[in-house]
């Protein structure tokens, strides 16, 4: 019995006891993690814990029978880290949280079967870190000694799934696929995976340049829930997953002139969508590079802060490697549209983010490319004198405005005159507007800290800081000032005491 059908039968004994709320907690769970509605989860999990922990506490199990006991009250605490790990992608940010969960966990069958793991969780958290540098930690996590009594729970074909998916990672997807072939001509192997056998299925496919056969899985998968019972709460969420897959597909297919963009075009989700679901915001990324290849996509400044954005997010939340592919992505984007200043930075992120992954060799020789893209660019042109270019850039039309050419000619200027109090200003501000506000603020802490008393520095410096969220930064640059503050304070007193010692006459 997959957790799917668990949760809908234990919906339905809850339900036939009176217990509306928990019933509707333990189905509606399920889907809202994997909608990536993190508040929502966080709301009904607390709800329904509260109110199962104080039936348990009144009337025991007595209440309902076999269903009210350990195994459910595990069930509701596991979905607030698991949409964590799952829609929203975490990895290092949750990785403390996810390692003493599965630390804490009962054995599989102490109170019966568990429905979910935390074990799982895990797992996927150290994916989400770095999918190719973690296989020995996650085959160790996944070995049999490990998962045993698991195999007789609901939360096994999970843990299956994430064994075929390791196989991929570890660049075996031809034994991934077979794995997975194994089960389909079975009785219970397509209903034991479902939806997620096929999803697995289709990233095997694309590891093997199978893009054929994984559409035509796509749209088996499209049919079958089309077929299905229209009330699926999963229908909409399952729609979403197929249409990033089928443009991320359909996208490389083009490029190698195997169909026709317009197909690829059709089908790809909004930029709004990817922004809400962030696991699935590479897939969205790759087929639009694929896209902006063909000419098919407009590759302008708008593109660029949305994937920088993007690869910032998998940066904090401690997913390297997806950050990495990210900023590389950017900085091929970046230098087609000749954006030398963006290019530049999302090459750095992408360096010092591969410095945090292991089994680096096929990324590193991307960055090598992206490296030699951003090198054979052209140099920057001054537009005007570097002490007149702010003015030239305030006298352009608003529809002529482009964030990255300014951010080009600040810093031209700024090679001429890098302690320019306003050109440092315009720096952050146009840093902030293309999200490298950190890479911004390296010029404006260099002149801080050798001119302290710059006060407009200083506060230019502390608003592309708040901007980023940068608590830390914001510590040092109080700690920079006050020592500056102080040094000068001891300067004058030396002077001062100078002068009174100095004889009269």
């Amino acid at each position: 019995m997959p957790m799917w059908t668990w949760a809908g039968e234990t919906g339905r004994r809850l339900r036939a006891a009176g217990q509306e709320e928990l019933a509707d907690a333990v189905t509606s769970l399920p889907v809202l993690a994997e909608a990536g509605e993190t508040v929502r989860v966080e709301a009904v999990a607390r709800s329904a814990l509260r109110r199962a922990r104080r039936l348990v506490a009144e009337a025991g199990e007595a209440g309902v029978p076999g269903v009210l006991g350990p195994a459910t009250l595990h069930y509701l605490a596991h979905w607030p880290l698991a949409v964590r790990t799952g829609a929203l992608a975490e990895g290092g940010r949750a990785l403390d949280q996810a390692a003493a969960a599965a630390a804490e966990e009962p054995e599989p069958l102490a109170h019966g079967p568990l429905p979910v793991s935390a074990l799982h969780t895990l797992v996927a958290c150290h994916a989400n870190v770095d999918s190719r540098g973690t296989t020995a930690l996650r085959r160790e996590l996944l070995s049999a000694r490990r998962l045993a009594g698991w195999e007789r729970t609901p939360a096994w074909p999970a843990f299956t799934l994430a064994r075929v998916n390791l196989l991929v990672d570890e660049d075996a997807p031809d034994r991934a696929e077979a794995e997975l072939r194994r089960y389909e001509h079975t009785a219970t192997g397509p209903a034991l995976f479902g939806a997620e056998g096929v999803l697995t299925l289709v990233r095997a496919l694309r590891y093997q340049d199978k893009h054929t056969e994984a559409l035509e899985a796509l749209d088996r998968m499209e049919a079958e829930l089309s077929l299905g019972e229209p009330a699926d709460p999963r229908r909409t969420s399952l729609r979403r997953t197929i249409r990033f897959e089928r443009a991320r597909l359909l996208s490389w297919l083009a490029r190698i002139g195997a169909c026709d963009p317009r197909e690829a075009i059709t089908v790809l989700p909004t930029v709004e969508e990817a922004e809400a679901f962030p696991r699935l915001r590479p897939a969205w990324t790759e087929a639009v590079e694929n896209l902006v290849s063909l000419g098919s996509v407009r590759n302008d400044w708008r593109l660029g802060v949305r994937v920088t954005t993007w690869s910032r997010y998998f940066e904090r939340v401690g997913a390297p490697r997806r950050g990495a592919e990210l900023a590389l992505a950017a900085t091929r984007l970046a230098a087609g549209r000749g954006a030398h200043w963006v290019a530049s930075c999302s090459a750095q992120r992408a360096e010092r983010l591969i410095g945090e992954l292991t089994r680096t060799e096929e990324i590193f020789g991307d960055l090598a490319e992206a490296r030699a893209l951003v090198g054979g660019m052209p140099p920057v042109q001054p537009l005007a004198p570097a002490d007149r270019i702010l003015e030239f850039l305030r006298a352009q039309p608003v529809e002529e405005i482009n964030p990255e050419q300014q951010a080009e000619q600040v810093n031209a200027a700024l090679a001429a005159m890098p302690h320019d109090t306003p050109l440092l200003a315009a720096l952050g501000q146009v840093g902030r507007t293309l999200m490298l506000s950190d890479a911004a603020t390296a010029p404006q802490w260099r002149h801080v800290r050798e001119q302290p008393g710059d006060q407009r520095a200083a506060l230019s410096l502390l608003e592309t800081l708040l901007h980023d969220n940068d608590t830390a930064g914001v510590r040092t640059l109080v700690r920079t000032l006050a020592a500056g503050a102080l040094t000068s304070e001891d300067y004058r007193a030396e002077v001062g005491a100078a002068a009174s010692a100095r004889p009269a006459g």
